[in-house]
Formats: structure tokens, C-alpha cells, sequence
């Protein structure tokens, strides 16, 4: 995979070229070393978040995270995203073409794309900072940033790094929430309502936008945490087991949103939305 797009690269400290060897590769200009494990690159040190272990639900994620078969198998089952996946996004993108997906976690949208996240996880090429992507301007012909703007402190920054390494005419795909409870991984900073989502991304040239996940599943998560949090008699651990316990129970109603993400009032109340655009 990194003989794919290790030419896209850059020192994300000065910018200068890379040179690769079996150990390392070696900014040519200021003499930065990032280790190499195997056909990962990091341009960060080795980390885990230490709020996970605090967390019942943070750890159990951390958890299932080791197992990408049953961490999305529980993900699909669990709740249900009624507008355009990534994967149907980029469907037409030959794969010669240079695809990364930030903050993208475990997930592997298609055996093509470069994944880009702050931690070691299984399936992640690049650990690097998404404020300080390690790519070249103009090298990258599609982004993708799936449930994580919410996530970056400095969103706006990461935007401003997508747009500078997206090639003219590059796809954005995107998908951010609206009607949800806060989430910590490990922090969460920001809601966008659809309008919002157009102001934020206008310097792209907007191609789609639509419900990502509709108004039942903004209902059940509100219920869920409601229900948890009246019933928790001021426990943590009680209350985030009791989420748990709601997720389940109230997953087959999510599937409502089949049909009601259709309605043109929906949008005033969905969980969250996905918007494609392309660069100026």
C-alpha cells in the first residue's frame, strides 16, 4: 500500500520531501525521522487515549475495536445510515486514483483508500494529526471524514488542511451530526444543522447533501440517554450500561428511517447529515 502514495507525502513539520527506507522515512530538508512499522508511517508517537480506560463505554469500544468483523457488525445492526455511504460515493473512483479517509478509525471502505488517524489501530496507514496532514497540496484526489468533525477541536483547520491537499476538482465526502447527544472519542465539540453544513463547506462546490441518519434514530439515542440517565441514580457506570442496554432495545426502531428520511420535514430533526462537494 505505501509504494501507492508515499510519492503524495511530505514532512508535515517543513514540508520537504521524503525519502523511505525499511525503518524510517526521512524528511530530505530538515532531517525529521518517522517511524516506519512495516507499511505504516507515523508522524506521531505511539498513542492511546488514557480517558478510555476510564470509561466504561469508551473501553468497551477500545474492546470491540480489536475485532473489525464484530465491531461492524454491532455498528450496522445497531443503527442505520439511510443517505449515501462513502463507499457508494466513490464507487465510480477508478482505483488508481489516491483516496484517504481521515480519522477513519478501523474502517476499510475499499482496499484502495489510505487510512489516516491519530492511533495505531488495525487497518490505519498513516497515524498522523488531521490539522497537519502529511500530504503535498494538490496530491489527494478524494477525502473522505466520516462522524469525526464533531471530534477536532480545530475543525475549521482540518477543513482548511482537506481543501489544501485535495486536488482541483477533488471530491470532499463528509458527514457530520445535528440532533445528537454529546459523544466523547475522546472529546466533542461541535453540532451542524444542514444549513450549517453549507456554510461550513463553502468553499467546495457543493455536488450533494442529505440525511446521513434520520429523525428515529436522533429520537432513540435521545431516549436512550434519557431513560439511562433518569434511571442511573447518579452512576456513571450504571447509566452508560443502561445506554447500552437501550441501543439494543431500541435498535429495530431505527430502521423507520428507511422511509422517513424521505420526508421534506425530516431534516429539522434528523441525527445527522452527509454532504459530497469538490473543490474550487
Amino acid at each position: 500500500m505505501l509504494e501507492r502514495f508515499q510519492e503524495a507525502l511530505q514532512c508535515p513539520e517543513c514540508t520537504g520531501r521524503l525519502s523511505f527506507s525499511t525503518a524510517h522515512a526521512t524528511c530530505e530538508q530538515c532531517r525529521a525521522h518517522y517511524l516506519r512499522r512495516r507499511e505504516t508511517i507515523f508522524f506521531l508517537p505511539e498513542q492511546y487515549d488514557r480517558e478510555e480506560a476510564s470509561s466504561f463505554l469508551l473501553g468497551l469500544k477500545t474492546f470491540l475495536k480489536k475485532y473489525p468483523w464484530l465491531w461492524f457488525g454491532l455498528y450496522y445492526t445497531l443503527g442505520f445510515f439511510s443517505g449515501k455511504t462513502a463507499f457508494q460515493a466513490i464507487k465510480q473512483i477508478p482505483r488508481s486514483a489516491l483516496i484517504v479517509n481521515i480519522a477513519s478509525g478501523i474502517k476499510v471502505i475499499r482496499e484502495d483508500v489510505v487510512n489516516v488517524d491519530v492511533y495505531p489501530l488495525q487497518n490505519v496507514d498513516v497515524i498522523a494529526d488531521a490539522t497537519q496532514l502529511p500530504f503535498r497540496k494538490n496530491s489527494v484526489d478524494v477525502i473522505i471524514c466520516e462522524s469525526s468533525f464533531e471530534h477536532f477541536k480545530y475543525a475549521e483547520k482540518v477543513r482548511e488542511e482537506i481543501h489544501r491537499v485535495l486536488k482541483p476538482g477533488g471530491m470532499v465526502y463528509i458527514s457530520v451530526p445535528f440532533i445528537c447527544g454529546f459523544h466523547a472519542a475522546p472529546n466533542d465539540y461541535y453540532r451542524w444543522t444542514i444549513r450549517g453544513v453549507e456554510v461550513f463547506f463553502q468553499d467546495f462546490v457543493k455536488k450533494e447533501i442529505g440525511i446521513g441518519w434520520g429523525p428515529t434514530y436522533a429520537l432513540t439515542w435521545t431516549l436512550r440517554e434519557w431513560l439511562a440517565t433518569a434511571l442511573s441514580f447518579n452512576s456513571k457506570f450504571l447509566q452508560q450500561f443502561l445506554v447500552l442496554c437501550f441501543t439494543v432495545l431500541f435498535a429495530p426502531l431505527n430502521f423507520l428511517d428507511f422511509f422517513l428520511s424521505r420526508y421534506k420535514t425530516a431534516e429539522n430533526i434528523a441525527y445527522g447529515f452527509y454532504y459530497i462537494g469538490t473543490k474550487k
